[in-house]
């Protein structure tokens, strides 16, 4: 891998980071203790679901394809030993920092679903009332910190990477529509999402092929895609506001949303940065804290949003607020508790970022 793909891909990932985090600041119907906090389907609810249900919704399905794309480079086989270093690997860069995060995030509810102040922000049941075997599914399957669920289906789609190889050698593209087909159709494989195992396979397919990440149509046409982009998440959401009932059209639209969305992003980053070296810009030091600003951020950003809707009141006006603020905040306490953590203790910080 070049330099510049090496930049491009570290810098496109801290966007989708920021995206996820928009993306999960989405307050329209919040949940309290005792009741659920509508706010009216109007400018706010217009502008949130562009935005977490339209726009940042890329940032997943791009993460898969990366993910995809860097597990099976520079692969020489499809023999099982030639795995065996990447599966190495990836239980220092992967299952590592999972235990980690899941355990700190239930630590952190746990200590605070016992402060009287913050208890009611809490509608599940509480931890210390948890069984046995709801505590291990708590830690293993299914995290508090419920962003983790990516980095969960990841791995086991890196323990089934040997049959993905050999599905993507012998069947070919085939394979690929096969899996677009669940994606579209909503196929539910129980153990990992259809999303994850048709991007994922992606990133594959381009590996294994040896595609190249560079092209020129989708540079000299990213501003078409991008309008064709904003218009599509645009419709969708209006539909959905008129409470138009043909299921079809606002999933068709969601999905092809996201395939132009992608296309859109990978295509603008090459037109404004092709002959700027990025990694001199001032910013850039901070794209390498993107892994924990994405273990960080919940539940986190979930204590901002509900604790600014509830000091601003249940209204338009502070609903937009806490969608933007509890984000930036969230975003900047991430990057320089991470940036301290590096610099004061540098060891940990690599164990729980996976060596990022």
């Amino acid at each position: 891998m070049n330099k510049y793909l090496s930049d491009k891909l570290k810098s496109i990932s801290f966007v989708l980071m920021v995206m996820v985090v928009f993306l999960h600041s989405y307050n329209v119907g919040i949940k309290y203790n005792t009741e659920i906090v509508q706010t009216d389907q109007d400018i706010n609810w217009f502008l949130q679901n562009a935005i977490s249900k339209g726009f940042t919704i890329i940032a997943v399905p791009l993460f898969f394809i990366i993910s995809g794309y860097l597990l099976f480079l520079n692969l020489t086989n499809g023999k099982l030993k030639t795995f065996l270093p990447k599966f190495k690997k990836r239980l220092k860069t992967l299952v590592v920092p999972y235990l980690f995060w899941s355990l700190y995030g239930l630590a952190f509810i746990f200590i605070l679903q016992t402060i009287p102040i913050s208890r009611p922000y809490f509608n599940n049941e509480l931890i210390v009332e948890y069984s046995l075997l709801k505590l291990l599914n708590a830690i293993f399957i299914n995290p508090v910190p419920y962003q983790l669920w990516f980095v969960r289906d990841l791995i086991i789609l890196i323990l089934l990477s040997p049959i993905l190889y050999r599905l993507i050698k012998v069947f070919k593209t085939i394979s690929l529509v096969l899996f677009l087909c669940t994606w579209l159709f909503e196929f539910n494989f129980v153990i990992f999402s259809n999303e994850a195992l048709f991007f994922f396979t992606v990133g594959l397919y381009i590996a294994i092929n040896k595609i190249s990440l560079y092209q020129p149509i989708l540079k000299k046409n990213y501003a078409l895609l991008i309008l064709f982009w904003i218009t599509i998440v645009l419709v969708k959401t209006t539909l959905i506001l008129y409470k138009v009932e043909n299921e079809c059209i606002i999933i068709g639209l969601n999905k092809l949303s996201i395939l132009i969305g992608v296309l859109s992003l990978w295509g603008c980053y090459d037109y404004k940065f092709e002959n700027t070296d990025i990694s001199r810009s001032k910013i850039f030091p901070i794209f390498q804290y993107s892994f924990f600003l994405y273990a960080f951020h919940e539940p986190l950003l979930s204590i901002f949003r509900k604790g600014f809707q509830n000091l601003l009141g249940a209204s338009e006006i502070s609903s937009i607020s806490a969608y933007i603020l509890a984000p930036i905040i969230t975003i900047l306490i991430s990057i320089t508790l991470a940036y301290f953590i590096k610099k004061n203790a540098h060891k940990l910080y690599s164990i729980i970022t996976g060596g990022r």
